[in-house]
């Protein structure tokens, strides 16, 4: 049995951080934060909870 984790997608990740979509691909291609997982089937950016807990460390928020 396959047991999947939640995953936040970037409507997710702006509300949690407090940021608009284009800060987001601004830290993102800049390198302050690192690139997120991508989904199979849909090439759609994920992140897991671990990654936005690593999100809200790397940016205070």
């Amino acid at each position: 049995m396959v047991i999947m984790k939640k995953r936040y997608w970037v409507s997710d990740i702006i509300k949690i951080l407090g940021i608009c979509k284009k800060t987001y691909y601004l830290w993102e291609a800049s390198g302050k934060i690192p690139k997120a997982k991508r989904d199979n089937m849909n090439n759609y950016r994920y992140w897991t909870e671990e990654d936005v807990e690593q999100l809200k460390k790397i940016t205070g928020r």
